[in-house]
């Protein structure tokens, strides 16, 4: 501010005195033209005074008149008819026609500056003798130029005094208007301290207005830095009292805020903030679903259940923007060990109340098999129930293993480790694997596939395609076929259809052959050895996988088995791909040691921590300022405040 207005003032003095130097040029220019016209008439009229009326005599006079002349001078002598009588530049300044000749006939004298056709400007001073002649003498017009550069050295002196002047002026008048802005710097400082009031430096006026403002905007201020601190201080208690962990990172994969939950969750002691969030959990599956959370938009929320540290935990991860216009992750751990001893206690009594039929079953299947090889009376009635009790025996156990593998199936879902699979190197595999026992039917299996991929776990994936190839062989009549075909649907799809030309199923249960235990067809079961679940397993994996699945049948004719997952683009695949590989190098750098070991210059490393350091410096130095005007219970307010902050 202090440049600007010296240099507003400094321009002012400088453009002031060249305005005037330009002024005074001009007058002076102005009167040396009117000197040179006043001497230029005296001389007309003093020449036409000294005419005789003898020609020659009067010409020999007039040229010893411009010959003795110290400036070019034009001299035109003319008769009381026009006729020119003498000329000492013929042809040069026109003829008796010309303005000046005209005015001198009519009023005795004429003047005129006018620039003939050659030359430069001229002044004109025509002049009517005793005998009704006119004489007329012309003398070129000064230039600005010629008159003033004799005057130059002594004009250039005097330029730079008065710009030397103008500087030193410029300089005391700065200081003047800026002493009362440098005192109300003093007392704004004052006010913003909360020092007593005292008045407008200078007794200006037309300060007043600005320091009441100031008064009012350093109440505003306190009033909303106490809210605030009160609302930063009641968001820090929430988040401390929240059960679920909350994890905040930034775009180099380092923690700059987290909550108490969180730190009980990885076990630390120290400090987590700048910390690699590899050095606190080196998983490779929690790492990659990190990278793949930071690849997701800002509206997409990514959750995932894994186990950390030996519990179980769902992991919210959504993307967001940092206060510094950079990219962060906000994680959210949510304890599921509570809903997953309920769901426990749930499937160990199913495995119990298994393992309790199993018992008595194996018995049973023991004495059948006892009965059948007959090793009692009635060797016929016995035989014949012996063999169903066997057999009987032997589909109950299936059952009790098929509902023990859902229920591993279900247990499948406490982990992450989902990837892109190949549905058409699915659908091969299970061709493959179940081959032998098509080919004892005579049931030909064609498999259609594109390379498509859906993300996934791999095993419940292959599992769903063998279990629907496995029913289309089962149910197949002889010499069938089954068409196995991976296909996109739309633009997000992929389409796994297998078709079958088997017995097909009726179209009133159609609908039902999706549930737990049912089976259309309760003696087609007991000769294929179906249990019920094949289908319920296949839309639970589905289910999971957030797939439909629906079946299309013609009774006799055949049935259409078709899932719709959600497809990979191949820019997902190679995420994912980037993903596993980044995930799998920090897992073994931070096995190793090497992440805790590389370091990083505080301030370009760490922005954040650095602007918050700055931060609580002048906290720190705003408290101290305070001291004087604040209580004791104020200042141990304050200092607890700051402790709050630093944390």
């Amino acid at each position: 501010m202090r440049a600007q207005i010296h240099k507003s003032l400094l321009l002012t003095g400088i453009l002031s005195v060249i305005v005037t130097f330009l002024v005074a040029g001009i007058l002076y220019y102005q009167g040396i033209q009117a000197r040179a016209l006043h001497e230029i008439v005296h001389l007309t009229e003093i020449a036409a005074d000294g005419l005789t009326g003898d020609r020659d005599r009067d010409a020999a006079f007039l040229e010893t008149i411009r010959s003795k002349s110290q400036r070019e001078m034009h001299i035109t002598w003319f008769d009381a008819d026009g006729r020119v009588l003498y000329a000492s530049h013929p042809d040069a300044d026109g003829g008796a026609d010309e303005p000046e000749i005209l005015q001198a006939k009519e009023s005795g004298e004429g003047h005129a500056v006018r620039k003939p056709a050659r030359g430069e400007p001229m002044s004109y001073s025509a002049q009517k003798a005793f005998d009704g002649s006119i004489l007329r003498i012309a003398v070129p017009r000064a230039a600005p130029a010629g008159i003033l550069t004799p005057l130059l050295p002594e004009i250039l002196i005097f330029f730079g005094v008065f710009v030397v002047g103008c500087f030193a002026a410029s300089l005391k008048e700065t200081e003047y208007v800026l002493r009362p802005l440098r005192q109300l710097e003093g007392l704004v400082t004052d006010i913003m301290e909360g020092a007593p009031e005292r008045p407008v430096p200078g007794g200006y006026k037309e300060l007043l207005p600005l320091v009441n403002k100031v008064r009012e905007q350093k109440k505003e201020i306190q009033n909303y830095t106490e809210d605030l601190e009160e609302e930063r201080n009641t968001v820090r208690t929430v988040i401390d009292t929240i059960s679920d962990g909350i994890l905040l990172l930034n775009e180099r994969r380092e923690v700059i805020d987290y909550n108490r939950t969180a730190k009980r969750i990885f076990q630390s002691s120290d400090d987590m903030r700048f910390r690699k969030v590899a050095a606190l959990y080196h998983d490779e599956d929690w790492l990659r679903a990190i990278s793949l959370a930071f690849e997701k938009n800002e509206d997409e929320r990514n959750q995932y259940t894994m186990t950390l540290n030996g519990r179980p935990y769902r992991a919210c991860m959504a993307r967001i923007e940092l206060s510094d216009e950079t990219t962060g992750l906000l994680i959210v751990l949510h304890d599921l060990t509570a809903s997953y001893a309920a769901e426990k206690m749930r499937r160990e009594f199913s495995a119990n109340v298994s393992h309790e039929l199993k018992t008595p079953l194996t018995s049973i299947s023991g004495f059948a098999e006892m009965i059948a090889n007959g090793m009692y009376r009635s060797e016929a009635d016995v035989k014949l129930f012996g063999s169903r009790i066997f057999e009987e025996s032997r589909r109950m156990m299936a059952l009790i293993e098929t509902i023990m593998h859902l229920s591993k199936i279900e247990e499948n879902q406490t982990t992450i480790t989902w990837k892109p699979v190949d549905m058409a190197g699915a659908a091969r595999y299970a061709a493959e694997l179940i081959g032998p026992q098509a080919a004892a039917k005579h049931v030909a299996i064609h498999v259609d596939a594109d390379p498509l991929y859906v993300y996934g776990n791999p095993a419940l994936l292959s599992e769903l395609v063998m279990n629907c190839v496995d029913n289309a062989v089962k149910y197949n009549r002889e010499g069938g076929e089954v068409t196995v075909s991976v296909h996109p649907e739309g633009e997000d799809k992929v389409r796994l259809a297998i078709s079958d030309t088997g017995i097909g199923i009726p179209k009133d249960k159609q609908d039902r052959v999706f549930e737990r235990f049912y089976r259309v067809d309760e003696s087609r079961n007991k000769s294929t050895g179906g249990s019920g679940l094949g289908l319920a397993i296949c839309k639970h994996i589905v289910t999971q996988h957030k797939g439909t699945i629906q079946v299309s049948s013609v009774e006799g004719q055949g049935t259409t088995i078709e899932v719709l997952l959600p497809r990979m683009s191949d820019a997902d695949v190679e995420i994912e791909e980037a993903a596993a590989s980044t995930a799998q190098i920090e897992a073994a750098k931070a096995e190793s040691g090497q992440l805790d070991a590389e370091p990083a210059p505080e301030a370009a490393a760490h922005p954040a921590k650095a602007k918050k350091d700055k931060k609580d410096k002048k906290s720190q130095k705003d408290d101290k300022g305070k001291k004087n005007q604040k209580d004791d219970k104020k200042d141990k307010k304050g200092q607890k405040d700051d402790k709050g902050k630093k944390k």
